[in-house]
């Protein structure tokens, strides 16, 4: 067993894309997946750039918005995940302290719920 630093001491600064308040640490990386742990200040952003590969970012703490190219800003919270495909423009905000964590995989779909009752 191997345990493994991600708190928010071990990231480093990212201005990449005018990115503000952005701080990340590398978890794995091997040939087929990457998991990367980002945190976002409250007011900060992750600056447009597009998904190098399918990524889903799942928010483990705090809320902020999300879009698409030059979509409509979507609200997400904890508990939720967001699906970029590779090539595909996006952009984050912290409305409060962000923590996520991102999942880089070429071929990386979602899991489909059955609706409730079905």
């Amino acid at each position: 067993m191997e345990i493994l630093d991600y708190g928010p001491a071990t990231g480093r600064a990212i201005e990449a894309y005018g990115s503000k308040g952005l701080t990340a640490k590398a978890v794995v990386r091997g040939d087929e997946l990457a998991v990367t742990v980002l945190r976002v200040a409250a007011g900060g952003e992750i600056g447009r750039h597009p998904a190098p590969v399918n990524q889903v970012m799942l928010v483990s703490a705090g809320s902020g918005s999300v879009r698409s190219g030059d979509g409509e800003w979507q609200p997400v919270v904890a508990g939720q995940a967001v699906l970029w495909r590779a090539g595909e423009d996006h952009t984050t905000r912290a409305i409060e302290d962000l923590t996520l964590v991102v999942l880089e995989m070429e071929g990386l779909e979602p899991l489909r719920q059955p609706a409730a009752g079905g």
